[in-house]
C-alpha cells in the first residue's frame, strides 16, 4: 500500500503525467499480492499476529475510487490477510472486482469471497474455472473483458458502462468464467 500511494503521488506531481491524469478517476489493478495491497489501501487492516489474528491499519489512499484484482490474495484458512475471518474488510467502501481461479491454492477463492462479503460497496467476483495462481496471455480477453468495463463504470463514473456491466455474466469464448458475486 505504501508503494502504491507513493507511485500515485509521484505520477500526480510529474510534469509529463499529471496533466493527463484525472485525480478524481483513479482506479487500481493488482494481481495476487497486488490485489491484497489495494485492499489494504482501500481500508482493510493487515493481519499482524498469529495465532491471535489481530490486525492494524496500513497506508490508505482515498484517491483510489475502484479496484480490480486478478487472483487477489486474501490469505489462507489459518492466516487470513485482513484480520480474523477477514473481518476488517468491512472498512473497504470502494467498488471492487475480484477475478479468482477455482483451482488457485495460493490465493484461494473462498478467502477472497469471505473478504468481499464484508465490503460495503459495489462488488463483483468472477470465478475462472480451473485457473490456478497464474496468468497466461490466452486469458487476456477474459481478464480485460471484465476489468475495462468495471473501471470505466466505477473509476470513471461512466453510467453506460455501469449498465453494460450490470448485464454481463461471462465473457464468451476463452476461459470458462462466470459471475459469482454481483452486488
Amino acid at each position: 500500500p505504501f508503494a502504491i500511494k507513493r507511485t500515485i503521488d509521484f505520477l500526480l506531481a510529474h510534469p509529463d503525467f499529471a496533466p493527463v491524469i484525472n485525480p478524481a478517476q483513479i482506479g487500481g489493478v493488482g494481481g495476487s499480492l497486488g490485489g491484497a495491497a489495494f485492499t489494504w489501501l482501500a481500508g482493510a487492516e493487515i493481519t499482524c499476529t498469529y495465532p491471535g489474528l489481530s490486525s492494524r491499519a496500513t497506508e490508505r489512499d482515498p484517491r483510489v475510487k475502484a479496484v480490480a484484482g486478478y487472483v487477489p490474495y486474501a490469505g489462507q484458512r489459518l492466516l487470513p490477510a485482513f484480520g480474523d475471518e477477514n473481518a476488517t474488510a468491512t472498512n473497504v467502501s470502494i467498488p471492487f472486482l475480484a477475478m479468482s481461479g477455482t483451482a488457485d491454492t495460493t490465493a484461494p477463492k473462498l478467502l477472497m469471497e469471505q473478504a468481499m462479503n464484508n465490503f460495503r460497496n459495489a462488488r463483483f467476483m468472477v470465478a475462472l474455472e480451473g485457473v490456478q495462481h497464474t496468468y497466461d496471455i490466452a486469458y487476456a480477453n477474459d481478464v480485460f473483458g471484465w476489468i475495462v468495463p468495471f473501471l470505466d463504470a466505477y473509476a470513471k463514473g461512466d453510467r453506460a458502462a455501469v449498465d453494460r456491466l450490470s448485464r454481463q455474466r461471462a465473457i464468451t469464448a476463452g476461459l470458462d468464467d462466470h459471475l459469482t458475486i454481483d452486488y
